[in-house]
């Protein structure tokens, strides 16, 4: 009786083994995890929030987890494999998981746990932006958190020169 138990498990071990092993996510499909218990690839933040998260797949199938699309763009830019991968957001209204490419963005959300600002969604929008625009904003440093920090330090409308006087001294 003990060895045919022992055989059904080894047989039962074997098959989940083989099934693991198999392949994998070819088709680059967001992947289920446990909230709060994965870390962003990117700042290492746990992801908490189901309306501002991002995943990577990599071309292998491969998912990197990341709690606001902006370290995603930010950490996919130094990837040798960065044009082949699929991105995956989640709608900020539904929660559902959305490829990047077919989103609307919203620029301007406080909400989002980096504070870059940018929200997707597949409801239209007025004003909405494409992922590539996403993207470019992202690399050049037009994002929510920057616009909050020259208002912060008041260097967001200073004009060049500007508290400089001809002899080079600031007043």
């Amino acid at each position: 009786m003990t060895l045919l138990v022992i055989r059904a498990v080894a047989v039962g071990f074997l098959f989940f083994l083989m099934i693991g092993c198999k392949g994998g996510n070819e088709e680059q499909l967001p992947v289920d995890f446990v909230w709060d218990r994965v870390a962003c690839e990117e700042c290492k933040m746990a992801l908490s929030d189901p309306h501002y998260s991002a995943q990577v797949i990599d071309p292998k199938g491969k998912a990197y987890y990341f709690d606001d699309i902006g370290c995603a763009v930010l950490w996919l830019q130094r990837q040798p494999w960065k044009d082949k991968a699929r991105t995956w957001v989640n709608d900020v209204k539904t929660t559902e998981w959305i490829e990047a490419q077919k989103a609307n963005w919203i620029s301007g959300d406080p909400q989002t746990p980096m504070g870059y600002g940018f929200a997707a969604t597949l409801s239209p929008g007025e004003n909405a932006l494409d992922y590539e625009t996403v993207k470019k904003r992202m690399f050049s440093g037009k994002t929510l958190v920057n616009e909050n920090l020259e208002k912060h330090l008041g260097t967001g409308n200073q004009q060049p020169g500007a508290g400089k006087q001809t002899d080079g001294k600031s007043r």
